[in-house]
């Protein structure tokens, strides 16, 4: 599976080799994969992003991420509207 992550400021250095905080990521098997599964992947954990966007969608962590996915992941102190007025998916 093949999902396109975006990585938003502090959580750039977790993948040194994404061009700008994006790139691809080949994840084993054809799912069913969630957004936490991405962060593993990463070596990131759930302290460390605040704010999950799957395919411009606001998600949970728990949310299923299918092959062509694009998430975006940013840490607390990124502070956006969203999470303040959007409900996160966990679908």
């Amino acid at each position: 599976m093949r999902v396109t992550v975006k990585l938003g400021t502090t959580l750039r250095a977790k993948a040194p080799d994404f061009v700008g905080g994006e790139g691809a990521l080949e994840l084993p098997g054809d799912g069913p994969l969630t957004v936490r599964d991405v962060m593993d992947a990463l070596a990131i954990g759930p302290d460390e992003v605040n704010i999950i966007y799957r395919n411009h969608q606001l998600v949970a962590p728990a949310a299923h991420v299918a092959d062509g996915d694009r998430l975006a992941l940013f840490p607390p102190n990124f502070i956006h509207f969203s999470q303040f007025y959007l409900r996160r998916r966990t679908d």
